[in-house]
């Protein structure tokens, strides 16, 4: 069932996001919060990876997904970029919503990704080294 939720909600907050850095929309490197409301009433948002992780999130949550299951995870990509990706574990597995991908993966499945931190939504403002082995 959460699965399925995943790719409701990766799809949804995909179809309302355009891509603004930080930098650019709020004048400042880093700026988190979350568009859900903006999403949830059917408007458009400007963001970059963190917003979209975020809103992924309390969607996730909303939807009655369990905060526990629910985290956003720090990583890097294959070009050294930062990068803030929104992660539900069920079914055994850790599926990643991101903005920069049009679907829902397994994280094993991004192996040019590097794994660093993650903090889950039972336990805000408590960050955990990822564990890939």
């Amino acid at each position: 069932m959460s699965k399925k939720i995943a790719y409701k909600i990766h799809s949804l907050v995909k179809s309302k996001f355009t891509y603004v850095h930080d930098s650019k929309q709020y004048m400042m490197n880093e700026h988190w919060t979350s568009h859900a409301e903006e999403v949830l009433q059917g408007d458009n948002f400007k963001d970059d990876c963190d917003g979209f992780a975020l809103t992924c999130a309390e969607l996730l949550i909303r939807e009655g997904v369990d905060n526990q299951d629910v985290s956003v995870i720090y990583c890097e990509t294959e070009t050294g970029e930062a990068h803030l990706v929104c992660g539900l574990a069920t079914e055994g597995k850790t599926y990643i919503l991101e903005n920069r991908y049009g679907n829902v993966y397994d994280w094993k499945d991004k192996s040019k990704y590097k794994w660093f931190y993650f903090m889950k939504f039972d336990d805000v403002g408590q960050w955990f080294k990822v564990n890939a082995e």
